[in-house]
């Protein structure tokens, strides 16, 4: 029960808390529920800070933690589960880190990661698409940036691409490849519709009043 409430607290940015949480499981010979927990911590890691390295940690974490606990029929479903959400990150994780000295290499096996069936929630989708949009940019392919970042608002139509893709990026993007973006979150718009809006607004403004 402690350990339950105190989950509700802010225990990434105090580790005593962390370390209390895991204290009261382990104490507890609770290892699924620990392991339930690293789970959770490996999510927040990356939902809320796109920190795959330390949700990498916490996912092996809960994988030996749930090795070590009684089976009660669903365990060797729940450990396959969890190693394929392990490998699939440390795929990520290694393209991340191999990019600096093999940007090619790793481009193809991000690409390779978005082949994945069941990526998300390992790996999300958009952080694959915007690794691949910073890569274009950087190397001046708007052209191809942009279709990735369509791609994107294509399969998260209700997200913005703010999430995924830096402010620097989608100024060049702006600037070079004519790609303009609405307020609305996830929506993009390209120049041309930009241009017609504004004529439209035009056009009214000229209508005399009856």
């Amino acid at each position: 029960m402690a350990a339950n409430y105190l989950q509700s607290l802010d225990w990434r940015k105090n580790p005593e808390i962390l370390k209390t949480i895991i204290g009261f499981y382990t104490k507890g010979r609770a290892p699924d529920l620990l392991a339930g927990f690293y789970e959770a911590c490996a999510q927040v890691e990356i939902d809320d800070y796109q920190n795959y390295e330390k949700a990498l940690d916490a996912l092996t974490e809960a994988f030996k933690c749930l090795s070590r606990a009684q089976d009660t029929g669903q365990q060797e479903g729940r450990l396959a589960e969890l190693q394929h959400r392990v490998a699939l990150i440390k795929k990520f994780v290694h393209a991340r880190s191999l990019y600096p000295e093999d940007p090619v290499a790793a481009v193809q096996l991000c690409e390779s990661l978005l082949e994945e069936p069941e990526l998300d929630p390992a790996v999300r989708t958009g952080d694959a698409f915007g690794f691949l949009v910073e890569h274009h940019c950087q190397q001046g392919d708007f052209q191809q940036a942009s279709r990735r970042l369509q791609q994107l608002q294509r399969l998260l139509p209700a997200q913005s691409v703010k999430l995924y893709v830096s402010p620097a990026s989608l100024q060049a993007l702006q600037r070079e490849g004519g790609v303009a973006l609405d307020r609305g979150p996830g929506r993009r718009r390209s120049l041309k519709e930009e241009e017609e809006e504004e004529e439209e607004e035009e056009v009214e403004e000229d209508l005399p009043v009856s």
